[in-house]
């Protein structure tokens, strides 16, 4: 996704104010993850909408309105021109604002007075959390791609064309991307008689993404199905979980996926 920004680590360090360390960190650790106040940041430079990258699951709480602000409670203190007594507190539930300093939250933060005392609210626990919704995922190749450029405003059509055409031979032009980001055409009719693995690479290479980012999820695990026969075809003395050399071996989620795969399409080839 960076790459897709056209930033390097260096790059998206400099923009966010913090060190290439903490980038790499980021993004080659699953125990460290960005602090919350820094999540905006991370999406504008990004190009990325805030939800779509960091999507939240149930509504808002005064931590999370102070996050998505930009601030860590020490910032939102000093611009409030208070300590952060009454900021912890309130987000811990103990005591509410006070009316001086809910008016001034509420501007701070960008949100409403019916917002933030919902959040604050929800912060006393004082409110049944709402049901989750889980966000219905883009299906196809015309849905996903516009999904993509929509959340990519920074890529420029012109890389796009020329990814695409690289990986095809076609002669594609920025206003053919243009059309596609606007929907005034469908990715079947500005690709049409071209072969689409190759556009799903030329896709994915500009778009910074894998290329079964562009395939249904019925596809991705039939190509998984022919892989796994083909490995079994050509096995000697079975396979391992863990090849040598790797630095990290299959989960047993993965595992548990590749079993229920196999079980599901265990009569597709009969």
């Amino acid at each position: 996704m960076r790459r897709g920004a056209g930033l390097t680590q260096a790059d998206l360090a400099k923009l966010l104010g913090v060190s290439k360390t903490a980038v790499v960190d980021w993004e080659k650790d699953d125990e460290y993850f960005p602090p919350p106040e820094r999540l905006p940041a991370i999406a504008k430079a990004l190009g990325e909408d805030l939800d779509v990258l960091f999507p939240r699951y149930g509504p808002p709480e005064l931590a999370d309105l102070r996050a998505d602000a930009g601030f860590t409670q020490s910032k939102a203190a000093e611009a409030l021109g208070t300590t952060r007594v009454p900021l912890s507190n309130a987000e811990r539930g103990k005591k509410p604002l006070s009316p001086d300093l809910f008016a001034r939250v509420a501007s701070l933060y960008g949100v409403t007075a019916e917002e933030l005392a919902a959040a604050q609210e929800r912060s006393r626990g004082n409110v049944a959390p709402a049901p989750v919704k889980v966000p219905v995922p883009p299906r196809g190749l015309n849905e996903k791609l516009h999904h993509l450029l929509e959340c990519r405003p920074k890529v420029a059509n012109a890389d796009v064309a020329a990814a695409v055409n690289h990986k095809t031979g076609a002669r594609l032009e920025p206003g053919d991307i243009e059309d596609l980001r606007t929907r005034t055409r469908s990715a079947e009719q500005v690709f049409a008689g071209l072969p689409i693995a190759a556009v799903r690479d030329g896709l994915a290479e500009a778009l910074g993404v894998a290329p079964f980012e562009f395939m249904d999820r019925e596809e991705v695990e039939q190509d998984v199905i022919d892989r796994l026969a083909f490995l079994t075809d050509k096995r000697e003395g079975g396979v391992s979980v863990s090849a040598r050399g790797a630095t990290r071996g299959v989960s047993p989620e993965m595992v548990a996926t590749i079993k229920e795969l196999l079980l599901r399409n265990s009569g597709r080839r009969k």
